[in-house]
């Protein structure tokens, strides 16, 4: 067998390892910005290992729900988590999640956070999520045409010019 052969050999099989690793990847959880989610609770969803975590604002606290993969509702009755409250840099209070039916109540006990930790453990898996409180009042993605109220928290198009939402970090900001 010559090297050419050989060397044409190895390069097939490492094509082959590779659209393997591609194909498998390809029905996995996708990350990153672009990776869209339906809020259920007109929450925030973020994606945390295999699973979505929801965090929903209430008047004095916030209700934090677990979905799967496929963000689906998960039964939470042996889940347990800690939230962290940050204020910048600094922890201002932990709080242990317990279950209260569908979801983890998060009282805010007077506190104002500008991100809040969520630390689950489900199956013997820790997942973390990170929200950022603020973010109600800067949505991750805007309408480039500077179409006026057109805001959202997950990519799509604009409903009033049809253009494709950008991210608000790469909009120009007058």
């Amino acid at each position: 067998m010559s090297k050419l052969s050989k060397f044409l050999g190895i390069l097939y099989i490492l094509f082959l390892a590779g659209l393997g690793t591609a194909m498998a990847q390809s029905g996995t959880h996708a990350e990153g910005p672009t990776h869209s989610h339906k809020a259920h609770h007109e929450g925030v969803v973020k994606s945390a290992g295999d699973y979505h975590i929801e965090l929903v604002e209430k008047a004095d606290n916030y209700r934090i729900y677990l979905l799967d993969i496929r963000e689906r509702p998960i039964n939470i009755a042996r889940v347990s988590g800690i939230a962290f409250l940050r204020d910048g840099d600094k922890t201002i209070g932990t709080q242990k999640l317990s279950p209260a039916g569908s979801f983890f109540e998060l009282p805010l006990k007077g506190l104002n956070p500008s991100t809040i930790l969520i630390n689950l453990t489900v199956n013997n898996q820790h997942i973390i999520a990170k929200f950022d409180t603020n973010a109600k009042n800067a949505s991750a993605y805007h309408c480039p045409q500077n179409c006026t109220e057109v805001a959202s928290s997950t990519a799509g198009l604009c409903p009033k010019c049809g253009s494709k939402l950008a991210l608000s970090s790469l909009v120009a900001k007058d």
